[in-house]
C-alpha cells in the first residue's frame, strides 16, 4: 500500500517523474513560478523520502532526489481510495454520476464503451 500524497507532494513529485535525479535546487528552480521557496521544497522531498515515493542519493554535500514509485502505482492508489471513499467502492454509482451529470463527452463514452469491450 502506497502512502496518501497531497496536493504539494504531488507537484514536487510530477516535477521527479519528468526528470530525475534532481537536487532540491533543481527542483526549486523548476517551481519559481509557484513562489516556493527552497525551505518549502526540501520539507516536501522530506516528507516523500519518509513516506517511500522518493529515494535519493547523496554525492558530496548534495541530494538528489528520484521517484521510488511509478505515476501509474500512485494514480491506482488513490483511484482506488477515492471510490472507496466517496463511493463505497461501487464503480457502478461512480460512471452513474459522472454520465447522469453530462461530465462525460460522446468522445469519453465511446472511450469508456470501447474499453469495456476489450475487456470481454
Amino acid at each position: 500500500m502506497i502512502n496518501r500524497v497531497s496536493d504539494s507532494e504531488r507537484i514536487v513529485l510530477e516535477i521527479l517523474w519528468q526528470e530525475s535525479p534532481l537536487s532540491s535546487q533543481e527542483v526549486v528552480e523548476r517551481l519559481t513560478d509557484s513562489g516556493w521557496n527552497e525551505k518549502t521544497v526540501k520539507t516536501f522531498l522530506n516528507r516523500l523520502v519518509k513516506k517511500n515515493i522518493v529515494s535519493f542519493k547523496k554525492e558530496g554535500r548534495r541530494y538528489f532526489y528520484s521517484p521510488a514509485v511509478a505515476k501509474e502505482d500512485i494514480l491506482s492508489e488513490e483511484s482506488s481510495g477515492f471510490l472507496n471513499r466517496v463511493f463505497q467502492g461501487d464503480i457502478k454509482a461512480l460512471l452513474a454520476t459522472f454520465v447522469d451529470n453530462k461530465q462525460l463527452s460522446q468522445a469519453e463514452l465511446d472511450y469508456l464503451k470501447n474499453l469495456l469491450d476489450e475487456k470481454n
